[in-house]
């Protein structure tokens, strides 16, 4: 339980995400301070409800991985009474990502944030005084009502600025635009004066690291904007990561396991990762990469014989994937933080980063990449091959350091932000 008193703080947040994002934690930590008047989600397993009651009819192999993809979305810990769901499409949005639908995926994402808003309006209008926690890209008409209504508005922004994404992407797809898929190339105009007016209706601005609030102020120079803007860390699920134990040394007589997590799209470097393993003996190096493949299947099978390759994953199952592995590298061009360095920390593997992202790694726990190519990636992963008790150190110091990413430090920045912002 928080040590921050409720009495230092009487404002009440709703946080409502139509997704889920890092939203959970965030509700979560405002229960366990006592402010939390609701969290707003369409997804959220209750065993008893539909359609997670599927999960008992249908046949076993089907029923298993059906539950599978549902305890993804199972948060234990948060009062159900104080959650609000409803509706089908992020469902039917997954389902259309995972199938390669870009351009059907975001319609449906754009029709489910629009009806998510509709069942909310009730309740922003209600007479009870709280103050709103959304997420960009599903914020902005609710809030123009809760303004309306006097609610302060707290813009929590997973990522960066798209119009500072957009000019990177173009510059990468000149060298590797046989990597992107239409939908990764760039963010609609109608997306980045959405965002703008997010902005301007926000009390605060929260991003979930030091590069993403860069990228505001480079494509923002608005001063009443920037002077909105907080670097606020997320956050791990440490209650994922409790059972395991230190790291035991790589040995030297093993190749070095490599782990990419996340989206595979250009976006997040996964070309410069293939291009670097496909330089190393596979005696030297094994790499494995767990998400949702979006770049085209012909292009991945360039490497494919270096790769074991894992779709998405339960979140209960990250953990232990993490803890067979002795690095997670992330060459990523462009995010909003980076949970999965987090994780990694976590589970003891050492770290391979680019800049663009939550700071996660120290000289004790990896390398910080000085350039994003394949050469350097290549480099990065060479010296983790070659000098394996620099590599054991890394591995050794990891879990220490993700204690600095708690959900108990997380939780006692929300109090110190709300305290900031109520006074």
């Amino acid at each position: 339980m928080a040590t921050l008193s409720v009495k230092l703080l009487k404002m009440q947040v709703a946080v409502f995400h139509p997704g889920t994002q890092h939203s959970w934690q965030t509700a979560y930590a405002l229960q366990q301070l006592g402010l939390l008047e609701w969290y707003a989600t369409s997804i959220f397993y209750k065993p008893h409800e539909w359609p997670y009651t599927l999960e008992r009819v249908l046949p076993r192999h089907l029923a298993q991985r059906l539950h599978a993809e549902f305890r993804r979305f199972s948060h234990p810990g948060l009062d159900p009474a104080l959650v609000r769901t409803g509706g089908m499409a992020e469902w039917a949005e997954r389902l259309a990502a995972r199938a390669g639908l870009g351009r059907l995926s975001g319609w449906i994402d754009r029709l489910g944030n629009r009806r998510f808003v509709d069942q909310i309006a009730a309740e922003i209008r209600s007479k009870r005084p709280f103050a709103l926690w959304g997420y960009n890209g599903s914020s902005l008409t609710s809030f123009a009502l809760g303004k309306a209504e006097g609610r302060r508005c707290i813009l929590d922004r997973t990522n960066g600025d798209f119009a500072v994404y957009n000019a990177m992407m173009a510059e990468i797809a000149d060298t590797y635009g046989d990597w992107f898929s239409e939908a990764q190339r760039a963010i609609p105009d109608r997306v980045i004066a959405d965002d703008r007016q997010e902005y301007a209706l926000a009390d605060a601005i929260l991003v979930g690291s030091p590069f993403a609030a860069s990228t505001i102020r480079q494509a923002v120079p608005d001063p009443q904007v920037q002077a909105k803007l907080q670097v606020l860390n997320y956050c791990y699920d440490e209650a994922l990561f409790e059972r395991l134990g230190p790291p035991e040394p790589t040995p030297r007589d093993r190749p070095v396991r490599f782990l990419f997590m996340g989206l595979v799209i250009p976006r997040k470097g996964i070309q410069h990762l293939l291009e670097a393993i496909a330089r190393i003996p596979a005696s030297a190096a094994e790499l494995t990469v767990v998400g949702n493949m979006q770049i085209p299947r012909d292009v991945f099978a360039r490497y494919a014989d270096r790769v074991t390759y894992r779709p998405t994953v339960a979140r209960a199952d990250v953990p232990a994937i993490m803890a067979s592995h002795d690095v997670l590298v992330l060459p990523t061009y462009f995010e909003g933080a980076g949970i999965v360095l987090y994780e990694a920390l976590a589970a003891g593997c050492g770290l391979i980063q680019s800049d663009r992202c939550a700071m996660a790694v120290t000289p004790q726990t990896g390398i910080l990449l000085d350039r994003l190519d394949s050469d350097a990636v290549h480099a990065a992963m060479m010296t983790a091959i070659e000098d394996r008790d620099r590599l054991n150190g890394w591995r050794a110091a990891a879990q220490a350091e993700a204690r600095n990413y708690s959900f108990a430090r997380y939780r006692q920045n929300i109090g110190a932000f709300l305290t900031r912002l109520e006074s």
